[in-house]
């Protein structure tokens, strides 16, 4: 299993986080997590296990406590939810997350060990089961000694609290998912309770309400819980350039230290907690404007951000005044967005109400009606867009918040090209096109009706006939010529045919094979194909799956060796479709995307990338620094628009995109795709250029 397979194997699965979750009665997740476990063949019993829940800090406590075990010699494993850019990012080992191909072979021991596993009365994992048990595979695996848990949601019924951990934490309780956990504090806190283990230890934090410690003292008391207190000031030294709420987690940290590591350091102690980093949270992503991200995504949290705020503006400011903070906001369904928004008003100039790419994202015309009186606020639909508009409203001198939201944290972040990895394909990217393509058809006039309930088929009627539309799959192409497209195989010789620009390809087919394929066999051995290409090409050079994208199945190799190595292993474990691959020049040189429909250009862009080729992943969209640049330039949009004529001749297309590279010796078809998608582009420049772009194919094709 490849990293695509990999990443679309769980989010294939059902995902609370998303809107689906699991099937069958709550009373199922723990035993049902335990079986999963069984199957994993109980890796949670071969390293010690801590579990930290509560409402706010919970994912900055878990950091700074693995942060602290590995700056005294300790190796430590760390499991946090959600991510920002990658899933990865959820599972660390040491502070570092896993390659594609470590996460990958995780994957399929998974799958491989879970194949019938949805047969039993228990019913299929969730995603948040499977990461849960991909994390304590790793650890047994990596060989951590400690491994410590961030709780997902509640306590009582999460798949972290399947097992027993050694040592349980417990920050601040505040009002959050009150649908699923309760309505007052002392209901939530009693299910995050359920994590504390009878005859071990709990370390909470002296910042809990009168209510809550009554609470926690009478629980522990009752089932003979060890109960600690930390306090809330940091006691090791200074920890400048962060929050208040930061000492007293990093205490809270401290605490739990000190009962899982003999003769601790302070000093070894504070250095790893005043070094640590915790993206997304009281973070700094520009100077001038100052712009700090936060993911306070409920009232106690941006509560305690307000007055950080204040803090940071030296004296308090007046709420719509230009002393005051440009906020831009979000808020996923679930959370008291108006709570968020009343805790925030009295630092705000102006509110910049907008939404992450997130399906659990509320809209900002349903946040507009929870702000409260007299808040000054713009509906900005696309986080680009407002994170734009609040650079230019505060000025070099000014102050922006990003805040409500991790997701939309996470597109701040890709916004001001912080540092972190993205995530390639993913189920969130291919549903982008859907939801351009519903308000396009709305703008239309065309009835627009979802008919999966997982919100990823979407029929459109009213026209001159109805279209259905799966993910970022289109009726606008004929099968057939769309089938032949997907195959490269077929791309490159038909192109090489009728003249285009393609760079030099040789076709493979897997030596390996069974006696079934000889017939098909280009070479009798790996060798005799590292031998030809050796006397044809020079390095470096692209090996392709004959069904791949540059975001998977793409391999740069820079010698013979490692193209011997690679070809090997891809022979080795291809299936019954995999048997064909592709050697190809490799062209250096900018990138382009144009899309279109059959002759006519209908939009192209640049690919910008600062770094491109990390982690084996060539396209410069998925790096860090990614960045789709609309192209203007009316001499090279004139060349475009000839090589769409071309490839017109070829395939004939009504919705697809083509790869281009600009060599020394111009243009190269990289490759085109038959399901393009908007996504990389929305998220720099706004769904505007696409929504209108549907509109001409479905005045098109529906009209």
């Amino acid at each position: 299993m490849d990293y695509f397979r990999a990443k679309r194997y769980l989010d294939a699965l059902p995902d609370w986080e998303v809107g689906r979750p699991a099937l069958g009665p709550i009373e199922d997740y723990l035993p049902r997590m335990r079986a999963l476990l069984t199957r994993l063949g109980d890796p949670q019993t071969r390293f010690r296990s801590i579990i930290v829940g509560g409402t706010n800090g919970k994912g900055t406590v878990a950091s700074l406590l693995a942060a602290i075990l590995k700056a005294h010699g300790h190796k430590a494993g760390l499991y946090t939810s959600p991510h920002l850019h990658t899933q990865r990012e959820r599972i660390r080992i040491d502070g570092e997350i896993l390659s594609k191909e470590q996460w990958a072979d995780a994957v399929s021991h998974l799958d491989d060990c879970t194949r019938d596993f949805g047969r039993e009365a228990l019913g299929s994992f969730s995603k948040f089961e499977a990461l849960t048990g991909l994390a304590v595979h790793l650890f047994a695996q990596q060989d951590v000694e400690f491994g410590v848990f961030e709780v997902g949601l509640g306590g009582r019924y999460d798949a972290t609290n399947a097992w027993d951990s050694e040592l349980a934490v417990l920050t601040a309780i505040g009002l959050d998912h009150v649908d699923l956990l309760g309505n007052t504090l002392e209901e939530i806190a009693a299910d995050k309770l359920h994590i504390a283990r009878s005859g071990r230890t709990l370390v909470t934090t002296a910042a809990q309400s009168p209510e809550v410690m009554d609470l926690i003292r009478q629980t522990c008391v009752k089932q003979e819980v060890e109960l600690q207190i930390a306090g809330t000031k940091w006691p090791l030294g200074h920890l400048t350039g962060h929050p208040a709420t930061y000492a007293e987690n990093a205490r809270l940290a401290l605490e739990a230290a000190r009962g899982l590591v003999q003769d601790l350091e302070n000093e070894t102690a504070h250095q790893a907690v005043a070094s640590h980093h915790w993206p997304g949270r009281f973070e700094v992503a520009h100077e001038k404007p100052l712009v700090l991200l936060d993911g306070a995504h409920n009232p106690a949290a941006a509560e305690a951000l307000a007055g950080e705020l204040q803090r940071l503006s030296g004296e308090r400011p007046v709420a719509n005044t230009d002393d005051a903070w440009v906020l831009v906001v979000g808020a996923g369904t679930g959370h008291d967005a108006a709570g968020i928004l009343r805790a925030l008003a009295p630092v705000a100039q102006r509110v910049l109400l907008t939404s992450s790419d997130h399906p659990r994202a509320q809209t900002p015309a349903v946040l507009a009606d929870l702000a409260p009186d007299g808040l000054a606020i713009e509906q900005v639909p696309a986080s680009s867009q407002a994170l734009k508009r609040a650079l230019a409203l505060a000025g070099p001198k000014g102050r922006v918040c990003v805040a409500g939201s991790l997701h939309l944290v996470a597109r701040a972040r890709e916004f001001f090209n912080l540092p972190g990895e993205r995530d390639g394909i993913t189920e969130d990217m291919a549903l982008e096109n859907l939801e351009c393509i519903a308000e396009a058809g709305r703008q239309l006039g065309l009835i627009c009706e979802w008919i999966s309930d997982d919100g990823t088929r979407l029929k459109l009627s009213g026209g001159r006939r109805p279209l259905r539309f799966w993910r970022n799959k289109h009726p606008f192409n004929d099968y057939v010529e769309a089938r032949l497209a997907e195959d490269k195989a077929y791309q490159y010789e038909d192109f090489a045919a009728a003249g285009l620009p393609v760079p030099d390809t040789l076709k493979l087919f897997n030596p390996l094979a069974d006696a079934r394929f000889d017939r098909y066999k280009t070479h009798a051995t790996v060798a005799e194909i590292v031998k030809e290409v050796v006397a044809r090409f020079e390095f470096p050079l692209l090996v392709k799956k004959c069904h791949s994208s540059l975001a998977q199945g793409v391999f740069l190799e820079r010698n013979a060796t490692d193209l011997g190595q690679r070809l090997e292993a891809l022979f080795a474990n291809s299936g019954f479709l995999d048997n064909i691959a592709l050697v190809q020049q490799y062209v250096a040189g900018p990138e382009y995307r144009i899309v279109a429909s059959r002759d006519e250009l209908l939009l192209a862009y640049r690919k910008e990338s600062e770094a491109v080729g990390a982690d084996g992943d060539l396209n410069p969209l998925h790096q860090a620094t990614g960045r789709a640049v609309r192209v203007e330039d009316a001499a090279l949009l004139a060349q475009m628009q000839q090589l769409t004529a071309q490839v017109a001749g070829v395939f004939s297309l009504g919705f697809y995109a083509i790869d281009l590279i600009h060599g020394a010796d111009g243009f190269s078809i990289i490759e085109i795709n038959h399901n393009p998608m908007c996504y990389a582009y929305n998220r720099d420049n706004g769904r505007r250029d696409f929504i209108r772009l549907f509109e001409r194919l479905l005045t098109q094709f529906a009209l």
